[in-house]
């Protein structure tokens, strides 16, 4: 059974290698010419500190250079999970049923839960190791510049964030086993196909949208009123502003009109002014940086427990089909 299973799928596996081996040479090149830049550029003092550490002439040329390089390989480790779904998840029992290879299948001497789990085994495991060696490989870049560009931005920056830990893997579990189970309800290969690719989209706009609910957050505290949101590290999640009493001012729109409340050289101290009003204290409630494992993992259970039970459909799909 599997030696059939890895016939069948062969050529797509071959496609798999020759596409990755291309992509890591690709990877390791950009990786040597932007160290040899940072080094020539005299910037690996700058690794490590962010881009609001260094501000000079030559590091904004580098980010102006390899940013959106770096941020294109960072988006090509979120399209894999999406790549492998569609092209792999999606035609594995959807092309048995359109070819009619399912009938011999069903004839054979091996149960259909046998014959299931051959080719969930058989496929996936390439699949699985294609998406981590390549995320492997493309955050070895980042990590060696990244901080004059995407990891720069904080751990929560999107692609960064998406691209980090179990995320890569568990996307790729989600999207393969929707793609299965598409493939054998509608039989069709593009219709499987198109499923697993909308379905795939909208679950992670909704992961992005409620992401920051998935922790509960630190409460920050500054008694600067006009401080502004944190701008990278911990992901924001709610801000505004305490009165007096330490209490969240609901609607602080009121007792921020300092209009007309100049002093006598005509300038307005807006600080003293909202707190006169009222406004005491500004907030910010944040997931902090230390707390990006775990919700990497919270996030990640939720879709694998969904690819769980996508796995557990497909089963119960194909034993009651004819």
């Amino acid at each position: 059974m599997t030696w059939v299973v890895w016939r069948q799928q062969r050529t797509l596996f071959l496609t798999l290698a020759i596409g990755l081996v291309v992509g890591v040479i690709t990877i390791l090149v950009l990786r040597a010419v932007s160290v040899g830049e940072l080094t020539d550029r005299g910037l690996l003092d700058c690794v490590g500190k962010g881009i609001d550490a260094c501000r000079s002439p030559a590091a904004a040329e580098f980010q102006v250079a390899w940013f959106e390089k770096m941020h294109i390989a960072a988006v090509t480790v979120l399209a894999a999970p999406l790549l492998i779904g569609v092209f792999v998840g999606a035609p594995l029992f959807a092309r048995e049923y359109e070819q009619g290879t399912h009938a011999l299948a069903f004839t054979q001497s091996v149960s259909r839960t046998r014959w299931m789990v051959a080719k969930f085994v058989v496929t996936a495991l390439p699949a699985l190791t294609a998406v981590l060696v390549w995320q492997v490989v493309v955050h070895s870049w980042l990590d060696a510049v990244g901080s004059l560009g995407p990891l720069g931005l904080g751990p929560y920056y999107g692609t960064i964030f998406d691209g980090r830990s179990v995320s890569p893997v568990a996307y790729t579990l989600f999207a393969f086993t929707s793609g299965m189970l598409a493939g054998a309800v509608f039989k069709r290969t593009v219709a499987a196909m198109t499923v697993t690719l909308g379905l795939y989209v909208a679950t992670r706009a909704v992961a992005l949208q409620t992401r920051e609910h998935l922790l509960a957050p630190t409460r920050v505290i500054s008694d600067d009123v006009l401080a502004p949101p944190m701008r990278y590290g911990p992901l924001h999640v709610a801000g505004g502003y305490l009165d007096a009493k330490g209490q969240v001012v609901a609607d602080p729109g009121p007792l921020m009109n300092c209009v007309g409340k100049e002093d006598a050289q005509g300038v307005v101290d807006t600080a003293a002014c909202f707190r006169e009003n009222g406004l005491a204290q500004r907030f910010n409630d944040v997931i902090p940086v230390e707390q990006a494992t775990a919700l990497h993992l919270v996030e990640g259970a939720i879709f694998v427990g969904c690819a769980v039970l996508f796995a557990l459909g497909t089963v119960w799909v194909v034993r009651r089909q004819t």
